[in-house]
């Protein structure tokens, strides 16, 4: 989604700023952080003047059906065009690393986890034989904490891809 100035939107529709103001007054066209997105501005104003179109036929009387049928064509689309706006915009930013697949982010989530696990499961194994010699129970707390700590700062340092 490229984001243009309202003064830029209307030089390139060849429209005064004044008029794209009454537009956005009017609820026709909608502005993101005051910016404009030229795409969707562009097809929202293609609907309303498509709408707008029997309104100023002089005998509209039998087009009731077909304008009705149109206007809920030019609005599907609208939001088609939207959507696929969307999903080119998702894309693009996946391909720059800005956004990641839930499956990656599982497939990471689950491998940092486990070797978490690992790491913890194998402390008992290392030091258990130390710990039975020792009767000092704040010595044996002061291993306990310095091994889980080394073992958390080599996962913490430790990159899964």
């Amino acid at each position: 989604m490229a984001l243009i100035s309202q003064s830029e939107w209307a030089r390139r529709q060849g429209f005064s700023k004044q008029y794209v103001g009454k537009l956005i007054k009017q609820g026709k066209i909608h502005l993101i952080d005051g910016m404009i997105d030229e795409y969707t501005a562009n097809a929202e104003l293609e609907m309303k003047r498509n709408i707008d179109l029997p309104r100023q036929r002089k005998n509209h009387g039998s087009y009731f059906v077909q304008d009705d049928m149109h206007n809920l064509l030019v609005k599907t689309k609208l939001k088609n065009e939207i959507e696929k706006g969307k999903l080119i915009e998702a894309e693009v930013k996946e391909k720059l690393g800005e956004l990641v697949s839930i499956a990656e982010v599982n497939r990471v989530f689950y491998a940092k986890a486990k070797a978490v696990r690992d790491g913890i499961l194998n402390v008992p194994d290392r030091i258990s034989a130390l710990l039975a010699s020792i009767n000092d129970p704040a010595e044996i707390h002061k291993i306990l904490t310095k091994e889980l700590r080394q073992v958390l700062e080599e996962l913490s340092h430790h990159d899964i891809s």
